[in-house]
């Protein structure tokens, strides 16, 4: 992998949305990639310089679709649960009373 020169929001972003891929976890690092991706952009546009804004989007869009899994993740993580109770299926608290 060719490593590219960036300004330090942009690596910072990039390093958050990096972190972001581990699952369940990465939703503490969504926000900071979000964030700092979001700043690098609106600075590349107040600067004018082109050469960040396509990496600083492409990151906004990662850690948008990031974002999007890890709430889907833990939204199902949430709803096991209520899912099995309603399968008629035995439930975790059901399995370990004596």
């Amino acid at each position: 992998m060719a490593v590219v020169n960036q300004k330090n929001t942009a690596a910072t972003a990039r390093a958050f949305a990096t972190y972001a891929l581990v699952p369940f976890l990465g939703i503490l690092f969504c926000p900071g990639a979000l964030f700092l991706g979001s700043l690098n952009l609106i600075n590349s546009y107040r600067v004018r310089e082109d050469s960040d804004r396509g990496a600083s989007f492409a990151i906004l869009m990662i850690a948008v679709a990031e974002l999007a899994a890890q709430l889907t993740m833990w939204w199902i993580m949430y709803k096991v649960p209520e899912w099995s109770a309603k399968s008629g299926q035995a439930s975790l608290d059901n399995l370990w009373r004596p």
